[in-house]
């Protein structure tokens, strides 16, 4: 009977994201997904919880960059779900422009402490011309350097409060918070 019971146990164990620190190292936060539809956002100060959300606001993969107050978080989804585009339809269809489904795929998210979306930003935003340096993974893409085995820096924060990346075209750029 506990070998039947043991799946289920794997299966359900709950997992956590990385931590990451804000710039100036007073605050830091983290996703626990305890079952699948089931996460607590975490933020602590000087290592003591200060406050908490329970909000998938993402995966235990993505990037999660608590601001110097504490106040809002960002989101860098690693692994944006590729969107699906219609096939052209006609006697002579024209294939897609080149980025096409991925630019309007939103991958950084804002939110406040109390989980309020403040602002979401796609693919568009961050990339402009060298989407064939995407990595497509047919129902996912990678799309950041650093991170699920692509070569760079990885996604951080900057002592000027912004969380600093560079994606695969290659182009460095900041979000503020």
């Amino acid at each position: 009977m506990l070998l039947l019971l043991l799946p289920m146990l794997v299966l359900s164990a709950p997992r956590e994201s990385r931590a990451h620190a804000s710039s100036n190292g007073v605050w830091s936060i983290q996703l626990l997904e305890d079952s699948p539809g089931h996460c607590t956002l975490q933020a602590t100060r000087d290592a003591d919880p200060a406050w908490s959300l329970p909000l998938c606001a993402g995966t235990v993969d993505d990037l999660f960059f608590v601001s110097n107050d504490g106040e809002r978080f960002w989101v860098l989804t690693v692994l944006p779900r590729t969107p699906t585009v219609p096939k052209p339809k006609g006697p002579n269809p024209k294939p897609p422009p080149p980025g096409v489904p991925f630019v309007h795929a939103i991958v950084a998210t804002l939110y406040d402490r109390r989980g309020t979306l403040l602002a979401e930003r796609p693919l568009g935003d961050f990339m402009k011309r060298r989407f064939d340096k995407l990595r497509d993974l047919e129902s996912h893409f990678c799309w950041l350097e650093g991170v699920a085995g692509v070569p760079g820096r990885r996604p951080r924060t900057t002592e000027a409060n912004q969380v600093e990346f560079e994606t695969v075209e290659p182009r460095t750029q900041r979000l503020d918070f």
